[in-house]
């Protein structure tokens, strides 16, 4: 909110009500679209709404056509940073064993749960939480080797 409303004192005001608002609007999200985009939407509204009230008041705001620049840029950034990160995470996904890429997609790709997978490889649940660990750890680690974040 900084970013958007520089020198203007209530910016952690407005951003306790972005968060508000997407509390509010939770069930209009679609799962599987790029959250942060959805996020950024509301919090735009709601800057342009607090700089039409504060039009009169001697606080300087960013133009409309600037805040629609960065917005645009912003946009730009962030799509080429998560197209990376995709990148860099189906690469190391395709390192992985099978099974553990098996593993990966029946938690995360399907609505099994992990007992019912425990029982279908004949394992406990709590042996398949500790490698679900260890496996994100090994991923965190080699998206950021790609992203070179080490």
């Amino acid at each position: 909110m900084r970013s958007l409303m520089p020198g203007y004192e209530g910016a952690d005001d407005l951003a306790q009500e972005t968060l508000l608002k997407l509390w509010e609007k939770r069930s209009q999200f679609v799962a599987g679209t790029y959250f942060k985009a959805w996020a950024f939407q509301i919090a735009k509204f709601l800057v342009m709404n607090q700089r039409r009230k504060l039009a009169r008041s001697p606080v300087v705001l960013l133009d409309d056509e600037m805040l629609e620049l960065i917005d645009r840029r912003w946009m730009e950034t962030e799509t080429v940073r998560m197209e990376g990160h995709h990148s860099a995470l189906n690469q190391c996904l395709e390192l992985l064993k099978p099974e553990d890429r098996h593993l990966l997609h029946a938690r995360y790709a399907t609505d099994t749960s992990l007992e019912t997978y425990a029982e279908q490889v004949g394992t406990r649940p709590g042996t398949l939480k500790a490698r679900l660990f260890r496996l994100r750890d090994a991923l965190r680690d080699c998206i950021d080797s790609r992203l070179g974040n080490s």
